[in-house]
Order: C-alpha cells, then sequence, then structure tokens
C-alpha cells in the first residue's frame, strides 16, 4: 500500500539523505563527479532545505511502500515556484522515487496527490520540468495528460543542460 504523509522540519536529515539518493541514481550517471558534487551539496544542504520546508507556498511528502520511504514529492505554488508562472499554476518540482521502488505506481500517486492539491488550492493547471533526455520520464508526464510548454535552462557546474516545462490543464 501506497500513502503520502506531509513532511516535517523533523524530516530534515531523511529529506537530504533520500534528496540525494534519488538524485544521484538519476543525473549521476550523465554528469561529472564534480558538477554532481557541487550541485548536492548546493541544493540539498540541511539550512537550505530546513528554509524550503518552512516555505508556506512548498510542501513536501514522503511516499511510503508499506513502512518505508519509496520516495518524495515536492510541490509550489505562487512565489515558491521555481519560474515565475501565473498565480493558477502548482509547480511539481520534485517527484523522486528510488530506484527499487520504480514501476510501482508510485510516481503515478504522487501525481495524482499533486492534482488533488491543486484542486483544493483552487489552481487550474500543473507544471513541471523535465530533463530533455530523460525520455522514461517524459512519456510517463505525456501518458498523464502533460503537454510540452516551453523549456528552460538547468546548470549543474559548468554543464548547461535544457528542461523542457510541461503543463497540464486541470479545468478545459
Amino acid at each position: 500500500m501506497i500513502k503520502l504523509i506531509k513532511c516535517t522540519p523533523e524530516d530534515v536529515e531523511a529529506l537530504q539523505n533520500i534528496s540525494i539518493e534519488t538524485f544521484s541514481a538519476t543525473f549521476g550517471p550523465y554528469n561529472t563527479e564534480a558538477n554532481l558534487k557541487g550541485y548536492l551539496k548546493k541544493a540539498y544542504d540541511i539550512e537550505v532545505l530546513r528554509q524550503e520546508l518552512s516555505n508556506q507556498n512548498s510542501e513536501f511528502y514522503f511516499a511510503y511502500e508499506d513502512d518505508e520511504i519509496a520516495g518524495y514529492l515536492k510541490i509550489n505554488i505562487l512565489d515558491a515556484q521555481s519560474e515565475k508562472m501565473a498565480d493558477d499554476f502548482l509547480e511539481v518540482q520534485r517527484i523522486y522515487v528510488r530506484e527499487q521502488f520504480k514501476r510501482h505506481g508510485i510516481g503515478k500517486k504522487m501525481l495524482e496527490f499533486a492534482i488533488k492539491r491543486a484542486n483544493d488550492l483552487g489552481k487550474d493547471r500543473l507544471w513541471l520540468g523535465v530533463w530533455e533526455k530523460n525520455f522514461a520520464a517524459q512519456n510517463f508526464y505525456h501518458s498523464l495528460g502533460f503537454e510540452k510548454y516551453s523549456s528552460h535552462r538547468f546548470t549543474m557546474g559548468d554543464s548547461v543542460q535544457t528542461d523542457f516545462i510541461l503543463k497540464k490543464e486541470l479545468r478545459k
């Protein structure tokens, strides 16, 4: 059984560990060790995560399969969004699943939950960024009704990469 539980400030160390684990597994093979280490140190610093957890316009949820943390979801609204977007958008900034839990329906469950939160908050659209070379994730998002909207640059050390911005209309 999969359940989502909202993270609290007391979860910051577990959040840091799973962030580093999942980001490294997904993007480590495609980046230099120096670029990866620099990014992980900056993005998943305990104090950075504490600030993100305390932002009233961001929410983190651990996804549990049985009693083990399988991944996590981070959503943002308003000024917490990582790109300037209209107020009727909810951003799915992070949807990370640990390797041993992939293809268990956890990502889909997290996106369904994000849609529910968007509806609860009166948002009309969801958006997320996905690396241009992560074809499996792109196919997954497209299967759930996301469409390419635009793109932005993602910098990791001396590597500049492109993320596609995908959106899903909730009210048509």
